[in-house]
């Protein structure tokens, strides 16, 4: 190869290496988490539910954009939160702020405005005013292990007796299982996803309706601090800021008939 060509072809090289898109998705790669595992929902019967893709659709759009490879693991929810706070995993969505997990979660940016409700067997609606009530219903209500629902249920999880009345699930799934088993007589749960389940499980949205709201907030986009760089972190900050809102965010939505509010 004369000098000429071997001119170029470092040049080319050189190019390649200090374009972003080559360089960082060759250097970064990312490892999230989505609560939900497609085997075990496929064992228990189940449907997975369509936030499912909707969620992994997100987090390859903001990957992409931070120009970084993702992989995608499914695993119970509190299990997921041990294992990005030791840095073993890097992302997580759906993530209510709070102090205790800004410990060790960077929150990225806000993806979705999130209502936890009470779904209940109908026919104990009328004895629900309050979330306190839930101690005069004849069964267990299923809740997501290590999730928050506001202050006052955080409160109410320190009395025992309270604590008593909920049957802890490390996934929808497990949540679903219960409701259909009969182990609980209602569950807490996004408004956004009771509605999906009660679409696929018409028999279970015949009896078991929303009839409180517990807690609404924005839900985030983390990053481990431990496990992602603050280099990175402020990186896929960038990406999500310039995502947020876009046509490229908002057509995914509009796929699955989510929005932004």
């Amino acid at each position: 190869m004369n000098g000429k060509w071997t001119h170029w072809w470092c040049m080319l090289g050189w190019l390649l290496l200090a374009t972003p898109s080559f360089a960082q998705t060759k250097g970064c790669h990312l490892i999230a988490h989505l609560n939900e595992s497609p085997v075990q929902v496929k064992q228990a019967g189940l449907t997975l539910p369509r936030w499912y893709d909707l969620h992994h659709r997100l987090l390859t759009l903001l990957t992409d954009k931070a120009h970084c490879q993702l992989t995608v693991v499914g695993s119970p929810w509190p299990r997921s939160l041990a294992l990005l706070e030791r840095g073993e995993i890097h992302l997580m969505l759906t993530m209510s702020y709070t102090k205790q997990r800004e410990q060790f979660a960077d929150f990225i940016g806000p993806h979705y405005m999130e209502e936890s409700v009470l779904v209940l067997d109908k026919h104990y609606a009328p004895q629900i005013k309050g979330i306190r009530d839930i101690l005069r219903l004849p069964g267990s209500i299923g809740v997501l292990r290590d999730a928050y629902y506001g202050e006052e249920f955080a409160s109410l999880l320190q009395d025992p007796q309270f604590n008593s009345r909920l049957q802890f699930a490390g996934s929808l799934t497990q949540k679903l299982n219960m409701l259909q088993r009969g182990r609980v007589i209602g569950m807490v749960e996004d408004k956004t996803q009771y509605k999906e389940w009660s679409h696929t499980y018409p028999d279970l949205a015949k009896r078991y309706v929303p009839v409180l709201t517990l807690y609404r907030n924005p839900v985030y986009i983390v990053a481990s601090r431990k496990g992602v760089s603050e280099e990175l972190r402020q990186r896929l900050r960038q990406a999500w800021q310039q995502l947020y809102g876009s046509p490229e965010h908002l057509a995914i939505l509009q796929e699955f008939g989510w929005s932004l509010q």
